[in-house]
């Protein structure tokens, strides 16, 4: 084994030995949360999305806190085909939010390209929290999701969702402001 893998193990190990996975997920925690489930009244049409929900809790070393909301239809579910990725994270400081959301927007931008997509932001689509933008998914050319991120505080809320997209901005308002409030006032426990 070479030294600069020994280091990298080394770090990874650190890293980890520094944080708290797997925390248990309550109902608070899915209260700030868009799922699927919500996606139904605007079209969705599977109707039973529990069975493909997965949510982790995350505690850092620096008391920031991660909760990561995956939702994904089986590869067989060809007619209701859905991805959704939403990220609640509480920082310590606004500026590590700050940073936090930038570092994030800048990551998902390359990876959607990479896989062929391109982002196509809607000024003043809709507007929460102390900066927000929305994107529409394309690839070739059309449709085929959405990206969404709000810094608030020392929070940040993204949310990314691939195989159904919103470009009605009374709809979106309709699907994600409730959640939004809970989010401005949550505290992991």
């Amino acid at each position: 084994m070479r030294w600069a893998q020994v280091g990298s193990s080394l770090i990874a190990a650190l890293g980890l030995a520094g944080c708290e996975s797997n925390l248990p997920v309550g109902a608070a925690d899915k209260e700030v949360i868009l799922r699927a489930g919500d996606l139904i009244p605007f079209g969705y049409g599977l109707e039973k999305t529990e069975q493909f929900e997965k949510f982790t809790r995350t505690k850092y070393f620096d008391g920031s806190h991660e909760l990561i909301y995956e939702y994904e239809t089986p590869e067989s579910e060809e007619e209701n085909a859905l991805y959704m990725n939403v990220t609640v994270a509480v920082e310590k400081t606004t500026s590590d939010a700050w940073t936090s959301k930038g570092a994030g927007d800048i990551g998902m931008k390359f990876g959607l390209k990479a896989s062929g997509v391109e982002q196509r932001e809607i000024k003043d689509f809709y507007q929460y929290g102390d900066t927000s933008s929305f994107f529409i998914l394309e690839k070739d050319g059309h449709p085929i999701g959405n990206m969404f991120t709000v810094r608030e505080g020392k929070r940040v809320y993204a949310v990314i969702i691939s195989g159904m997209y919103f470009d009605d901005a009374a709809a979106w308002k309709e699907l994600i402001e409730d959640r939004l409030r809970k989010f401005s006032v949550y505290s992991p426990t």
